[in-house]
């Protein structure tokens, strides 16, 4: 039997607990960023990695992009819209985090820490990608320094 939450309950898990809302979710993605802007879309969008192999077929042009921005007075007053993403912020963060995990993370945490981090220690670039770049400095003439 399963237990009635108020939350969201995390996408991608099995269908009982809100899982499927994720395929949706994923389309809405495909069709903004591709489909509606003539890219590439789903298993033909090209990799973004030279190492990847091209898909044989393209049923549009590169990898598409999708940028949107709603007007928050068109659905309700801002500072009522302020006060409500301030406590749906405080309730995530208060949140039990399931088990193994430190914390309940909304949109931008990771980013953030991992920001701190390079801030700190520099940027880490994997031995694969200096040896592309330093192919690509010898084939432009471009100098890099490592």
């Amino acid at each position: 039997m399963l237990q009635k939450t108020g939350a969201l309950l995390p996408l991608g898990s099995e269908r009982e607990l809100g899982g499927h809302k994720g395929y949706a979710l994923s389309a809405m993605v495909d069709i903004l960023t591709s489909v509606l802007s003539g890219a590439n879309w789903g298993p033909f969008a090209p990799p973004f990695t030279v190492r990847q192999e091209i898909p044989s077929r393209s049923v549009g042009k590169g990898i598409g992009h999708f940028f949107g921005a709603m007007e928050i007075e068109g659905f309700m007053d801002v500072q009522e819209f302020k006060k409500r993403i301030d406590e749906w912020i405080e309730v995530f963060r208060n949140s039990r985090p399931t088990k193994g995990n430190a914390a309940v993370l909304i949109p931008g945490d990771p980013e953030h820490r991992e920001e701190a981090i390079r801030r700190k220690e520099g940027i880490p670039i994997i031995s694969a990608v200096v040896e592309d770049l330093k192919d690509i400095s010898k084939h432009t003439g471009i100098p890099f320094k490592v």
